[in-house]
């Protein structure tokens, strides 16, 4: 495993955190893997912050088009605020979400420049190695692929109620390993589960290296990151699938 990556960003969990994690997600259906690369967590943290990040601003809109954080930049600000007026206008009711994302997969096809460390973590995600870690946490032998994005939470941005469901791209569990180190409950940008009423059941700060684990679906959303947060809210996020996804 050390081989794909910094030798530094290896798994290291204990066999008693791993143990209470996957007593824990088999009772509640999610659960958290404290500290899961050690150290290894500030160099991908690192490398998230790395100038000229190919981000993309992403909310459902009528073009159903991601746009380029750098093609927002240069606007004028009243064209920038439009657009996050237009994300707002559609999460009084319903599913909306806002935030700035970098999808490994397609990044790496398209020869983006990205630090190497994020492609190699995808690989990572994607060894036997992992995928057994992923399977004995689970206890679900049908994982068989890991997709995964960067996520970067600005203030104002934020993710609505949803449950993750989408039979068409097997997805058996979603994954948000957290990478915003010292980040504060009141900044916002929390997980949070939600039951059948709309009540917040559960709730799960960004805890610096920790590797959150949910089963799919279940109802969860993203709290607004609030104007005087520290600093974006960064994570990995993914899901674990049953096969990879038909191109």
């Amino acid at each position: 495993m050390s081989g794909l990556l910094d030798p530094a960003l290896k798994l290291a969990v204990g066999e008693g955190d791993f143990a209470a994690a996957s007593e824990r997600l088999a009772r509640t259906g999610r659960t958290r893997v404290p500290g899961l690369f050690g150290a290894g967590a500030e160099a991908l943290h690192a490398a998230i912050l790395a100038p000229d990040q190919p981000w993309v601003r992403t909310f459902l809109n009528p073009l159903g088009a991601d746009i380029p954080v750098a093609t927002l930049d240069a606007s004028s600000p009243e064209d920038q605020d439009h657009v996050t007026q237009q994300a707002y206008a559609g999460a009084t009711g319903g599913l909306q979400f806002l935030f700035d994302r970098l999808r490994l997969g397609p990044a790496r096809e398209a020869g983006m420049a990205t630090p190497q460390i994020l492609f190699d973590l995808l690989d990572l995600f994607n060894t036997e190695v992992f995928l057994d870690f992923a399977r004995r946490l689970t206890g679900d032998d049908r994982i068989a692929f890991s997709d995964g994005q960067v996520t970067r939470y600005l203030p104002g941005h934020f993710l609505n109620r949803h449950s993750d469901a989408n039979p068409k791209t097997e997805r058996l569990y979603a994954y948000v390993l957290n990478l915003s180190p010292g980040w504060r409950a009141e900044w916002g940008g929390l997980l949070q589960f939600l039951d059948e009423g709309g009540d917040i059941t559960e709730t799960f700060v960004p805890s610096f290296g920790a590797l959150n684990v949910f089963a799919v679906p279940q109802m969860h959303a993203v709290s607004t990151v609030a104007p005087f947060a520290g600093g974006p809210r960064y994570s990995v996020t993914g899901w674990w699938r049953a096969k990879p996804l038909e191109r």
